[in-house]
């Protein structure tokens, strides 16, 4: 009586609103994290926020709640706007099962901040929800990573008997704003 259902490109465009059209988002074939963190972050992982080519969301975190000095330079300003921005993608977006590290990957993508909406967000972001369910459902997952505000809210839109009431539903997408506040994000 079900049939099947799954999420699609355009439910991740209409219930997070970020683009699925673009560039791909890929891995570099050559990644030196501590020219890269110095280059766009400004300083460089200490050993123990450094595990292969992640660092720890703690160290990340620091640098995002450091205080900026009363007038910073442009290159400060972008260096902690790409602090903040890899923090959302990798905390939020495309987050990895551990929910502790963030891959220097999408740092590295970060470089030109002009560029950011060219990437295909949305498609990356659908890839590893897949990604993360398949592992977690094998004989051994135990922890699931990935998007879970788009999977909850794709699943409240579509069985709408197992959603929350809402007395006062918003009107605007993305749809998974209807559902959640920032605050309990």
């Amino acid at each position: 009586p079900w049939g099947e259902c799954t999420i699609t490109l355009e439910d991740v465009a209409l219930h997070l609103g970020i683009g699925v059209d673009g560039w791909v988002v890929t891995e570099p074939s050559f990644l030196h994290r501590d020219e890269l963190c110095s280059e766009l972050l400004r300083n460089a992982p200490p050993e123990n926020a450094r595990k292969g080519a992640a660092l720890k969301l703690t160290w990340l975190l620091s640098i995002l709640r450091a205080p900026l000095l009363e007038e910073p330079t442009i290159h400060q300003l972008q260096c902690r706007c790409r602090a903040y921005i890899v923090y959302m993608i990798d905390s939020a977006l495309i987050p990895n099962k551990s929910g502790n590290r963030v891959h220097l990957m999408h740092l590295n993508l970060l470089r030109d901040l002009k560029n950011i909406k060219k990437y295909s967000w949305g498609s990356t972001c659908l890839a590893n929800l897949y990604r993360e369910l398949r592992r977690a459902s094998s004989k051994v997952g135990r922890v699931m990573g990935g998007c879970a505000i788009l999977l909850q809210s794709w699943a409240w839109y579509r069985m709408s008997f197992i959603a929350p009431r809402v007395s006062r539903p918003e009107t605007t997408y993305p749809l998974a704003k209807r559902l959640f506040t920032y605050s309990e994000i």
